[in-house]
């Protein structure tokens, strides 16, 4: 317990404001404003419909005042102390920001500064100071003795302290207004002061001072009274004659402005004479005269600047403040803020006012969502009272922004119970009373209303519920609970009997929330009462697996069950645990979360199994109407995916099962000289291999038809037929052959194209990858190894196993998720980068509608248009070599290690598969036709037409999957498919052409791969892009389909038109509104000339023409972004985009979408339902897989996580993924709609009896 509270907030309720928000309102910061003040108050809760939010009139802008300074632009030790003293350029306001650690910590915890620690760790986690108003440390100014007219000078202190138990921070932020106040100011510089004083010099002294003399300009007065006092503050000794020619003319009169000097009048009128302090307090550094002269030097200082930026000063003159620091430097090192995160997937304009939510939480609006979230947590933490105002900002922010994650956290929040303020006042009026009302007038009208309208119970309560929380009424919150109080109400209120079964009761449970939804709440409590009072494990798992519950820290599990030796057996954890809810059954489900979280921690079978079953040795049983799950067997769960969806595709389960009328019988040479699959020879050592692969695979799913189990344990063998291909097992042989001088095998058959016989290649020079663009070949790899020699980059068996290269040739890569992208192609998906256009037989020519004989082969994608960047080279430097093994074998572990690779995977199953069966026919190249092509295989049309001619050339090829990219972020699924489909522009010997993608043939099962390992070239690394992909539970592709319709023909160009003006109008939006600073144009040129205008000649030369450029640009600029829409009959042409605004661009963008998205609405005749998703969690280089599998019998979604399968409760769970590291898919399979139920079969069971 003592670990769980070490970061909780002191106990002061008061809410508080990371370090960027308090930095934001200490720069508007004005002690004398009456209201609620920026700095020490709370923000007051925003209402539109009350009152619009305060804007600042004046933000300063801060220098800092060197001599009285003592900072470092580093993060601060804690055993020292640190202040900044800075003035105001335009207000002259005076600030001390003193920073020190002095606060003592709570519950003598460990003294961490902020920011620190890890999120992973959510005790010790803390990115940011976390700021709150010590309002017995400060002594504010009583605004009702002072105000801006005040002739005296006043002091404002406040003191802040960071909410961290751990953080001993205590800020101190001191403020006074200007010592040359505004009256005397205009005595000092007024034009009748000025000539007033030289009135007076020439009466005094007419021979000195002519009766016609011009008085000294304002700047030439301050220039006087800044020597003064450089000389003063210098320890000048010397006395200034009050009757001084240039005294007379430049200060005459200013007797208070020569005392803030700390001048003394001479007690000798005859002297007449300003004394300056004594020695003592001019060598003192720290004296309050040294202070003084230092803060009127800067003020003085900064008006003779203002005079010179208003063309009022001499014009030889420069600035005197040359080397000024802006405070906002050093004061962010302090405060812990110079570099925080403001990652965000939105836009973030800072020519838009900031919402007033982002003040409730104490934040800004440039925090990234992490911080954000971190920061509404901060917030309840330190003030509970108003925990719905900061939901409501919560909510408020999560929508405005859009972000997925932050929407996510929402809805866990409130699946946890927590209400908005908005909540809370529906609630008091769905119940018709008042919020002032006592809590037993608001029982009794519960009663009264449950009374007449008792169907609506669950609401009812629920509203109950919200008031009684937000009134921290227990009176209230029992009544609301009142529906079920006890274990007795539980089981008369599920209508069931205290011997019922478990699995009854959860088929009661679910009944009864599926007919009235509004009685969820009031079913989990019944259900959570009967399982603890049974100790169930059944019902707690069911209760569980329905929770969008954050695990608990792994620490603060093991301190939970009381374990300090984390290396303790998973038998004694359990036995542990059991001690534990011995003691404090009413903790069950606390103890329950720390097991379960220490289970998910060690990825322990026997723990998940304990927490379903009760027992942590037994093996739970299985069904007749459930399917049976797969155990892990080491880095094993994308395979167990990938075996899962095939023993459901019904066609190939049969044929497996009775495999021995399928499969090749005699291997003679007749077999070898006819099997070609995948463009290529196949051996008889792979034919062997094969049929042994079959076999394991036809034994695996007979255990899944008839285990009693409700798991079963895949042969090692089969797993490793599966993911290392014949052509890796043969080169580690030939890598240890080498190493012990032992014969070579001879080398692999040779790499035969399907096209080789074919002269018309349709090959377009291909473009640079861009930065970001992806290696299509590469998958993500299962689990963590090293991987220094990674497989191919095929979705096949190896190097021997290159379907169609149109140059012919194979290529090799040793290391896909650590290679830049590679320029060789991806054969059997479309969706790979198209190749380059080289060698087109020109005198084929097919007139207007005419195709060459079209062969089949594999299908490209368009690449990704490139920006300018330097080339890289092909690949990093090559890893060491892994040590010499003693054992002249192949070493199966590391090979089994290795081949975890999705596309790799797949490919190497399926020729497998191939390999090992008869064909039903031989194809035109000699290409083996058989069940796994008509299942899984399609058929693309690529097209290729010229400008101003009839010439059309076609070239049809094979596919096994399409490939679509999220490298550019969230999209939909026919977006992402448009990019391999659409139209585009190419160069042909010196021609232009385009280009487009059709399909001619669908398979019966349509896969979807999503490339998410991406290449990231500044940084010479993969990474795994997280961005969504929403796709529906249908989906249609007629717009792609080969036709002859001339109206889908035409629907398809159009909107192929509608993309070009959408990709024009975008690029034309970016360039008025996107910086790389975040700022819109207009706003960039406007910074830009204001600094330039305030550099000196002798820093950087700036040409005046230059100024009037930027300037004239700005108001150009500006002009455009906010011009309005043209009239309705003004259409917008491509070659207008310049001239429109940046609001008509948005318009007709929205509307350009709109259209697109609605084009092919009517298209529904090809279309294919979601069966199987396969998931993905982690990173480019490790994580975990599941599938989502649908049973179309029984109209239901199951999750199969290795040995687990359960029914998926909310469909949503498997289109939508949000959270900061997301479970994201990345393999899609969808079925022909009228095909379905006869191809597809999720269950089939036929357990076997045992005898006795």
């Amino acid at each position: 317990m003592g670990e769980m509270l070490r970061d909780l907030p002191s106990p002061t309720v008061l809410p508080g404001k990371c370090a960027p928000r308090f930095w934001a309102d200490l720069i508007v910061y004005n002690p004398l404003r009456k209201e609620r003040n920026f700095l020490p108050d709370n923000p007051p809760h925003f209402d539109p419909q009350l009152h619009a939010s305060y804007e600042p009139k004046h933000k300063h802008v801060l220098d800092v005042i060197a001599d009285k300074s003592h900072y470092v632009k580093s993060a601060p030790v804690p055993n020292r102390a640190y202040k900044i003293a800075a003035i105001c350029q335009s207000c002259r306001m005076h600030f001390n920001i003193e920073v020190e650690f002095t606060k003592p910590v709570e519950f003598s915890a460990d003294v961490i500064p902020c920011p620190n620690g890890d999120s992973r760790n959510p005790y010790r986690y803390n990115p940011l100071h976390h700021f709150r108003y010590e309002s017995g440390l400060s002594s504010p100014v009583d605004t009702s003795r002072y105000d801006k007219k005040s002739r005296k000078r006043w002091m404002d202190k406040r003191v802040f302290s960071c909410s961290s138990t751990n953080c001993p921070i205590l800020v101190t932020v001191t403020t006074q207004p200007a010592m040359i106040r505004p009256d005397l100011l205009e005595l000092l510089l007024s034009e009748n002061t000025r000539e007033a004083r030289v009135k007076e010099a020439a009466r005094m002294d007419p021979d000195d001072v002519p009766v016609d003399a011009a008085p000294p300009i304002p700047y030439q007065v301050l220039e006087c009274l800044c020597t003064y006092i450089k000389n003063h503050k210098g320890g000048d000794q010397r006395t200034i004659f009050a009757e001084n020619k240039r005294y007379l003319c430049n200060l005459g009169g200013c007797d208070e402005i020569m005392r803030l000097a700390h001048f003394t009048k001479s007690p000798d009128p005859i002297t007449n004479a300003w004394i300056p302090a004594s020695p003592d307090e001019l060598e003192d550094v720290d004296s309050q005269v040294q202070q003084d002269l230092r803060g009127l030097l800067e003020e003085v200082t900064i008006l003779m600047d203002d005079e010179k930026r208003r063309g009022d000063a001499p014009t030889k003159s420069v600035r005197v403040r040359q080397k000024t620091e802006r405070a906002e430097i050093g004061a962010k090192w302090l405060l812990g803020l110079h570099k925080y995160d403001t990652s965000m997937g939105w836009q973030f304009d800072l020519t838009t006012p900031e919402h007033p939510h982002y003040a409730g939480l104490g934040a800004v609006g440039d925090m990234s969502d992490g911080l954000i979230n971190w920061a509404y947590e901060r917030q309840r933490a330190c003030d509970p009272v108003n925990a719905p105002y900061y939901f409501e900002c919560f909510e408020s922010i999560s929508k405005g922004r859009k972000s997925e994650n932050l929407q996510f956290e929402v809805a866990r929040l409130r699946s946890e119970g927590q209400f908005s303020i908005s909540d809370l006042e529906s609630s008091y009026k769905s119940l018709g009373v008042d919020p002032t009302s006592d809590d037993d007038l608001i029982i009794g009208v519960f009663k009264s209303r449950l009374a007449d309208a008792p169907r609506q119970e669950g609401p009812m309560r629920e509203d109950m519920r919200i008031i009684g929380a937000a009134r921290r009424s227990e009176k209230i919150l029992s009544f609301a609970k009142l529906a079920v109080g006890d274990v007795a109400d539980a089981y008369k209120w599920l209508r069931v009997l205290e011997s019922t079964e478990d699995q009854y009761i959860l088929s009661t449970y679910k009944v009864r929330v599926e007919d009235n939804p509004d009685d969820e709440i009031n079913a989990r409590n019944a259900l959570k009462l009967i399982a603890e009072n049974r100790q169930s494990n059944v019902l707690y798992g069911f209760l569980e697996g329905n929770l969008y519950e954050t695990p608990l820290e792994i620490g603060a599990a093991y301190s939970r069950l009381g374990i300090d030796d984390y290396s303790l057996s998973e038998d004694l954890i359990v036995n542990v645990f059991e001690l534990r809810k011995q003691d404090a059954p009413s903790q069950t489900r606390d103890l329950r979360a720390a097991l379960r979280s220490i289970g998910q921690n060690r990825n322990s079978i026997k723990i998940q199994s304990y927490l379903e079953t009760g027992s942590a040795d037994g093996i739970t049983k299985g069904s007749a109407e459930w399917p049976v799950g797969l155990e892990n067997i080491g880095n094993t769960c994308y395979l167990n995916s990938l075996l899962q969806f095939y023993f459901t595709v019904k066609p190939l389960r049969e044929m497996i099962l009775n495999i021995d009328q399928f499969q090749e019988e005699e291997i003679n040479d007749e077999v070898v000289e006819r099997k070609r699959v995948g463009g290529r020879k196949v051996s008889k050592k792979e034919i062997e291999r094969a049929k042994k692969f079959v076999g394991h695979l036809r034994t695996l799913f007979q255990n899944l038809i008839t285990s009693r189990a409700s798991s079963v344990t895949p042969e090692r063998d089969l797993a490793y037929l599966t993911l290392v291909s014949s052509k890796d097992e043969e080169e580690e042989e030939r890598r240890i052959s080498v190493s012990y001088d032992v014969p070579l095998p001879p080398p692999p058959p040779p790499v035969i194209c399907i096209n080789d016989d074919v002269d018309d290649k349709m090959d377009i020079d291909e473009k640079a990858p861009s930065q970001s663009e992806t290696d299509d070949t590469t998958s993500e790899a299962t689990l963590v190894n090293e991987n220094e020699d990674l497989p191919p980059p095929y979705p096949g068996t190896g190097d021997d196993y290159v379907m169609v290269y149109h140059d012919g040739k194979p290529s090799r890569a040793d290391d896909k998720e650590n290679l830049p992208p590679l320029k060789d192609i991806t054969a059997g998906v479309v969706g790979a980068p198209r190749p380059p256009l080289q060698d087109i037989d020109m005198n084929e020519p097919q007139g207007a509608s005419g195709a060459v004989a079209n062969k089949t082969g594999p299908t490209y994608g368009p690449p990704t248009p490139p920006p300018d960047i330097p080339d890289m080279p092909d690949r990093p430097p090559p890893v060491p070599p892994r040590p010499t093994k003693q054992d002249p074998k192949p070493d199966t572990n590391l090979m089994f290690g290795r081949q975890q690779d999705v596309t790799e995977c797949i490919g190497n199953v399926m020729f497998q598969v191939e390999a090992a069966i008869k064909p039903e026919s031989i194809g035109e190249n000699g290409e083996q036709i058989d069940l796994v092509k008509k299942l899984f295989y399609g058929t693309t049309k690529q097209t290729l037409s010229f400008p101003n001619s009839a010439e059309t050339r076609t070239k049809e090829e094979l596919f096994s999957h399409l490939l679509v990219d999220v490298a550019e972020g969230d999209r939909d699924i026919y977006s992402a498919l448009d990019s391999s489909f659409d139209i585009e522009q190419v160069d042909l010997e010196g021609r232009e052409a385009k280009r487009f993608l059709s399909i001619s043939h669908l398979p019966p099962i349509l896969q979807i791969q999503v490339q998410r390992v991406q290449y990231d070239r500044a940084k010479a690394s993969a990474y795994k892009s997280n961005s969504h992909l929403k796709f529906p539970d249908t989906i249609y592709l007629d717009r792609y389909m080969e036709t002859d319709e001339p109206d889908l023909k035409a629907k398809r160009e159009e909107s192929w038109v509608w993309k070009e003006e959408l990709k024009a109008l975008e690029q034309r939006l970016a360039e008025l509104t996107k910086t790389p600073a975040g700022i819109r144009v207009p706003k960039a040129l406007e910074y830009t000339h204001q600094w330039l205008s305030e550099l000196r000649p002798d820093e950087i030369p700036v040409p005046p023409d230059l100024l009037r450029e930027l300037e004239q640009r700005t108001v150009s600029m500006r002009q455009e972004c906010e011009c309005m829409a043209p009239p309705r009959d003004v259409k917008i042409l491509m070659t207008d985009v310049d001239w429109y605004g940046a609001k008509v661009i948005e318009a007709r963008i929205q509307e350009l979408q709109s259209r697109i998205e609605q084009q092919f609405t009517g298209s529904c005749k090809q279309g294919y339902r979601i069966h199987s998703v396969f998931i993905h969690r982690g990173s480019a280089s490790f994580g975990h897989y599941w599938i989502y599998i649908y049973d179309f019998q029984r109209k239901l979604f199951r999750k199969y996580n290795d040995g687990y399968v359960t029914e998926v409760a909310d469909p949503q769970e498997v289109f939508t993924h949000g959270d900061i590291n997301p479970p994201t898919p990345y393999f899609l399979v969808f079925v022909k709609e009228d095909q379905s139920l006869n191809i597809m079969e999720a269950v089939q069971r036929q357990m076997a009896t045992t005898t006795i």
